[in-house]
């Protein structure tokens, strides 16, 4: 029984580390990790330097070409591998196009990994050109926004008026309506007193 449990024991301890083989295969590979450029980036400068950043340690003999948007190659002057990072330097800056990286590298574990990918320099004149037209038509709407007198105020600003005109009638005629009637009643009263006085005399 013991020996039965042994057995499966060694099993499990071989199947787990069998399996967990190709587990530490593939970790060792190496993976690009960061780019510099980034993958699709559309740069409005012009560089001469492009750096790659891997999950591993790198090995000599890793390197990088260049290849732009009418098919020519381009190699670097030097590629300089630093541990996890290869950087490749060129002599001249890199004209406006579009890019493709094809990176080759040697892994860690000795395996020969190449991947690609691509950026973009853009033309320096179409971005100033850009920058000047956004800038005018901003110029151009700040100054109709200026001038323009909002129609909304204007409306706002004779209601305000005419109410107030309205108001101040509205006093006045009161007003004239309280001083007649006040005349009215002393007008009343005089007479009043006067037939009263009258009444008095004359009644005597």
């Amino acid at each position: 029984m013991i020996k039965i449990k042994k057995s499966i024991f060694m099993s499990f301890i071989a199947i787990m580390v069998f399996s967990l083989i190709p587990l530490s295969l593939v970790s060792a590979h190496s993976v690009l990790e960061n780019s510099t450029p980034t993958e699709g980036e559309q740069l409005n400068d012009s560089i001469n330097r492009i750096e790659l950043s891997f999950n591993t340690k790198i090995e000599n003999g890793s390197s990088l070409t260049l290849v732009n948007n009418t098919g020519d190659e381009l190699k670097p002057s030097s590629n300089e591998i630093n541990d996890k990072v290869l950087v490749a330097i060129f002599e001249e800056s890199l004209e406006p196009s579009t890019y493709q990286v094809h990176w080759k590298v040697v892994g860690a574990d000795g395996h020969l990994i190449e991947n690609q990918y691509s950026f973009t320099i853009t033309e320096p004149e179409m971005t100033e050109g850009r920058n000047q037209t956004s800038q005018s038509e901003e110029e151009q709407t700040n100054s109709t926004t200026e001038n323009e007198t909002p129609p909304t105020d204007v409306g706002k600003d004779d209601v305000e008026n005419n109410q107030y005109t309205e108001n101040q009638n509205q006093q006045s005629s009161i007003e004239n309506e309280q001083s007649s009637l006040g005349m009215t009643i002393i007008i009343i009263l005089i007479i009043a007193g006067i037939g009263i006085v009258a009444w008095m005399l004359f009644s005597k």
